[in-house]
């Protein structure tokens, strides 16, 4: 940095501290500077721009700390996270406060070159919304499943990677197919990619897994019907075989065991073992619809971590 970039940086930081920390108007920002009030308009956008500005929010939650301790006994979790939420709340805004602390969480555990990756869903959606206005912190996003496409675009486990590494400014690795192909071979055709070889290598150096949680409780609970991705005869053919849910991509049976159905083969980057062999898993799920799969997700040892909120934790318990 040059000495005239130096000096641009110091006064944009004064400007900043005067308006941000001491509160002042811009009027009176620009008669104490010598400039006028546009410049400063232009200067205190400029500052956060470059980031020398970072506003923190600090959201009010509020945990319940027995359910918490229960949970983690009973299903030998490491990290359990209740929130306790007003009774009278509708599903999509307990969906945003969930996600919010779900990413206040998840945060705390980050460290400087973690692999941190994503599946898909819409409290996900709400986490990565809610980390991308924290501070950068220096790792690497995954794309942990393959894409569901245009129409689950906004919680897209591609989308969720691009758009959190756009915002911290780090990388992102993506997994260059779709959700499902039709067979093994086509599924290892394209692992083979040169694209899709290092998001494979680097899935099995993950750090942390965030991981979505989708019921075939019916219909119209599960994302991949309601999206096209399998019909009626699949959803059909998943109950009689005893699915009745997925974990980040892993279509599971009430007792939690991996139930594998060649002709709908999904796109993640490592098998069973290599995924529970990852130090942390975050679940992140709350309702009544959810609790049939969740529950088999603990029993099978899918999670070393569960976020829900405190109705969803007491009925499991």
């Amino acid at each position: 940095m040059n000495d005239s970039e130096y000096n641009r940086y110091s006064v944009l930081a004064e400007i900043a501290e005067l308006y941000f920390l001491k509160g002042m108007q811009q009027a009176a920002i620009a008669d104490k500077m010598k400039i006028s009030r546009s410049l400063v308009s232009r200067m205190i956008t400029e500052a956060q721009e470059k980031g020398i500005v970072s506003i923190t929010i600090n959201h009010f939650f509020k945990r319940s700390e027995k359910h918490e301790k229960e949970l983690g006994r009973r299903f030998g979790l490491q990290n359990s996270r209740v929130l306790i939420l007003p009774n009278s709340m509708k599903e999509d805004e307990i969906k945003k406060q969930l996600g919010r602390f779900a990413a206040d969480q998840i945060y705390g555990k980050i460290k400087r070159g973690w692999n941190i990756g994503f599946t898909f869903g819409t409290t996900l959606k709400e986490i990565v919304d809610a980390l991308s206005v924290k501070p950068p912190r220096q790792v690497t996003f995954l794309q942990l499943t393959g894409s569901l496409g245009a129409a689950e675009a906004a919680f897209d486990s591609h989308e969720l990677v691009h758009l959190l590494s756009s915002a911290w400014n780090c990388e992102g690795v993506f997994l260059h197919a779709p959700l499902i192909v039709n067979s093994t071979e086509v599924r290892h055709h394209l692992y083979g990619s040169r694209s899709n070889i290092r998001n494979a290598e680097l899935c099995r150096k993950l750090d942390i897994a965030v991981v979505g949680l989708s019921s075939y409780e019916n219909a119209y609970s599960s994302a991949l019907y309601s999206g096209g991705h399998i019909g009626a005869e699949d959803m059909l053919m998943m109950r009689k075989a005893g699915i009745i849910g997925d974990v980040g991509s892993y279509s599971i049976n009430e007792d939690g065991r991996l139930v594998d159905i060649q002709t709908l083969t999904r796109m993640i980057g490592f098998d069973e073992d290599e995924w529970k062999n990852i130090k942390n898993r975050y679940g992140i799920a709350a309702g009544d619809h959810k609790l049939n799969i969740i529950r088999a997700a603990l029993k099978g040892g899918w999670l070393t971590g569960l976020i829900t909120d405190e109705q969803t934790a007491d009925n499991l318990l």
